[in-house]
């Protein structure tokens, strides 16, 4: 596969803003601990970060070490991904709810093949789809920040290949009506609401009735 720069750009260039807009619209301010297998892994998700490297509270390299470290620093979001060594994601994000309930949680799959839907994260997201699908990284940012659910395209068609549906949401996870999630997909892809309005065929009032649910409407 060949990924231009103009597309590397679109998948990367909007997350800052859109990310902390988000975050200031749901008065959600993470703080996060990452937990991945590759110490090249962590650096990335680390750079990724920019301007919130200091909501950054640490990177393991196990899960063993990800749930010691969650109960000493007690983030509000924990990053996975599925190259650990010593537990399924599924069994770490149950141990973290167990040890932190009201912690958001987001998967990244890199072995597709070996996907199965025991991952009860919210959230869930093939890494090849952070480059491939540039709204992706920004519809995971608001998920994080709307405490909403997320399955990237390459998800959701494993998800059709083994004739499942995603988990239903965990408690604590708001859930969207179909509306809402269109909604605050546009809000996510920055959409104006007149843009908004003449793609979901409404009258330019009705995104802004996003806002009487508690999220944010588009701008």
């Amino acid at each position: 596969m060949i990924i231009p720069p103009d597309q590397l750009k679109k998948a990367l260039g909007k997350f800052q803003g859109r990310f902390l807009l988000a975050c200031l619209s749901s008065g959600f301010e993470p703080t996060v601990v990452y937990a991945a297998g590759s110490q090249l892994q962590l650096t990335n998700l680390y750079r990724a970060m920019g301007a919130n490297r200091g909501h950054c509270l640490g990177a393991c390299t196990t899960g063993a070490a990800a749930l010691e470290h969650l109960c000493s620093v007690k983030p509000n979001l924990l990053l996975m991904c599925d190259d650990l060594l010593d537990m399924t994601l599924g069994s770490l994000v149950e141990q973290a709810k167990k040890l932190q309930p009201a912690i958001r949680t987001i998967a990244i799959i890199s072995r597709i093949d070996k996907f199965c839907d025991d991952i009860k994260s919210p959230i869930i997201v093939a890494d090849q789809d952070l480059l491939v699908h540039a709204e992706t990284v920004t519809l995971m940012a608001m998920a994080v920040a709307t405490n909403t659910t997320y399955q990237s395209p390459t998800i959701l068609r494993r998800f059709n290949e083994l004739n499942q549906k995603p988990a239903a949401p965990i408690e604590g996870t708001n859930i969207l009506t179909r509306r809402e999630r269109q909604l605050l997909e546009a809000y996510a892809l920055g959409l104006s609401n007149q843009e908004t309005a003449k793609q979901l065929c409404l009258s330019q009032q009705r995104p802004v009735e996003w806002c009487n649910s508690g999220g944010a409407a588009p701008a």
